[in-house]
């Protein structure tokens, strides 16, 4: 019998902190309204109660209701409706943390009972100055499968979602205040809505559901509304616009699942690293002139040739090409393993060679070992010679691929004329550790050999850049689920391939807008991170370098 989730998501109006007690109501009418069809699981957006910008007003005043007050309030409707209910609230913090109160997530089991909380980790912005960050990323047993839950911005930190799955999460709630801005209402939207929660979904093939705000707070917070459900494999199957109240009703399939790509932890150990010894940390202090920066590469989007000399004769001319555009690097997908035998090693590296060395542009590509029988490489290959051979680490899932031979040494950084360059190919992308770790050591630019995905690679190559706050290109074949694109740091698309067509997209690139890791006010996606909580992720506990190089 198939195990079946019914959840309801509230998607609700914004209300300033004056409004607090008029804003309870309100939402509490709403949950009575959500549990007529009976559902498993209620769920609300972020700091439902009181608000989420609290100014300067105190929570202990008459018009508020103390943390414990307004939890008894929630918890006598997941009695009276024999629910769970997930709110976003103001909680107390633990004694003796740095802030009064956290922005937190209760989960209220049918009886009443408070089966367990979570705190906001990566605080965004303003939520500094009222609350603490919390320090674990806990899941909860209940007879409606296992809930983990985010709040908000912590949906942007890859680790906390990993986290949450690696410890047994079937659904990972979202409660969320996603922030917008735009002139019509009806076209709001966010990084998170568009392409980070997909990502978050896929990457660990689980069920993501966010339930968020609509409407203006404060005279200056506009909320994007959207609430939805995002399948295993990062998709939409349902959701709301971004303009009304309403409940989103959707009954969970929990054994309907997808297998991510296997993960390597041993290959991760700079998730672990004090952020003072990371070399993306040294490099903050490093005199760079914005101008002197500005470099032109290019991703080519193509269907890989049979054999090694249609590619040298294609990959030459789209070099020559594109040297004329001004491009100093130019990256191609990655050939298909299925290949190896018609792609001879030291033929094609010889002659990439000679095309990097005519031309003056930097090529990135893959190539088989030379026994043909070794992991897909990426190489690296400039005017004088190979600059980097990255052997790849991780493949996808699924019979077929068990055989597939990989190699074990962490993705490399590499200084180059363009900045410090990150290399992945193929499946690496779809794990956030490798490109995380990339940033972690350095990597300005990310270069991306992607080849005919099953999932979709756009929403992942926003989401890399994002995250990491990081360049990243990526070539990939003319299908419906490849992207050769470039983005920027801020995750905005730079340069993009139209699907189904052989042609190739460039954009410029300067390795300083990647050295400012700042995604709001005080919200630093390097010194935000807490790598103390992040054991479940690591397999072995490395110790950082002595030094930074």
């Amino acid at each position: 019998m198939t195990r079946t989730a019914r959840i309801a998501l509230l998607q609700l109006r914004a209300f300033d902190v004056e409004d607090a007690a008029r804003s309870l109501e309100h939402t509490l009418a709403m949950v009575d309204e959500a549990a007529e069809q009976r559902p498993d699981i209620i769920a609300l957006p972020e700091v439902t109660y009181p608000a989420y910008f609290l100014g300067r007003a105190q929570l202990d005043q008459p018009a508020v209701l103390a943390p414990a007050a307004a939890e008894a309030r929630f918890a006598e409707k997941a009695r009276q409706h024999r629910t769970h209910i997930a709110a976003g609230m103001a909680s107390e913090a633990p004694a003796g943390a740095s802030a009064r109160y956290c922005n937190g997530a209760v989960l209220f089991g049918r009886d009443g009972d408070v089966i367990g909380r979570t705190a906001k980790s990566f605080l965004w912005h303003f939520d500094r100055r009222w609350f603490t960050a919390g320090a674990a990323y806990p899941v909860f047993e209940t007879d409606a499968g296992r809930i983990g839950m985010l709040v908000c911005a912590d949906g942007r930190v890859p680790e906390i979602a990993r986290s949450l799955v690696l410890g047994g999460a079937e659904i990972i709630l979202d409660l969320t205040a996603w922030v917008s801005s735009g002139r019509d209402a009806r076209a709001l939207t966010s990084s998170q809505r568009t392409y980070l929660m997909p990502t978050r979904a896929a990457e660990n093939g689980v069920w993501v559901a966010a339930a968020d705000k609509v409407g203006v707070e404060a005279r200056s917070i506009v909320y994007c509304g959207g609430s939805c459900v995002v399948d295993p494999r990062g998709q939409y199957v349902a959701q709301l616009n971004s303009t009304d109240e309403g409940i989103l009703r959707f009954d969970v399939p929990l054994d309907e699942t997808a297998t991510p790509i296997r993960r390597r932890p041993e290959l991760y150990d700079a998730l672990g690293w004090p952020t003072e010894r990371l070399p993306v940390e040294a490099q903050r202090g490093e005199p760079l002139v914005v101008g002197d920066w500005e470099r032109y590469i290019a991703a080519v989007q193509m269907r890989v040739p049979d054999d090694g000399a249609a590619f040298l004769d294609l990959a030459r001319r789209h070099v020559e090409r594109l040297a004329l555009h001004d491009a100093r690097l130019v990256l191609f997908p990655a050939t298909p393993v299925r290949l190896r035998a018609a792609y001879r090693h030291d033929e094609l590296l010889a002659g990439v060679r000679r095309i990097a060395a005519d031309s003056g542009v930097i090529v990135a590509f893959t190539a088989p070992e030379p026994d043909g029988a070794g992991p897909r490489a990426m190489y690296l290959v400039g005017a004088d010679g190979v600059l980097a051979r990255h052997r790849q680490t991780h493949t996808r899932p699924g019979a077929r691929f068990e055989t597939v031979p990989l190699g074990d040494e962490p993705c490399p950084v590499i200084e180059t004329p363009l900045g410090r360059v990150g290399l992945m190919v193929g499946a690496e992308g779809f794990v956030p550790e490798v490109a995380r770790s990339l940033m972690l050591r350095g990597a300005e630019i990310i270069l991306w050999c992607g080849d005919d995905p099953a999932l979709a690679m756009a929403p992942v190559v926003r989401t890399r850049a994002d995250e990491n706050r990081v360049f990243v290109a990526c070539a990939a074949a003319p299908s419906a689920t490849g992207a050769t694109m470039i983005v920027a740091p801020s995750g905005a698309v730079l340069a993009e391939a139209l699907e189904g067509c052989d042609l190739a997209v460039g954009a410029t690139v300067n390795r300083a807008w990647a050295h400012l890791k700042e995604r709001a006010p005080g919200s630093d996606v390097v010194l935000a991170r807490q790598p103390g909580t992040y054991g479940a992720l690591l397999r072995v506990t490395a110790a950082a370098p002595a030094r930074v190089v």
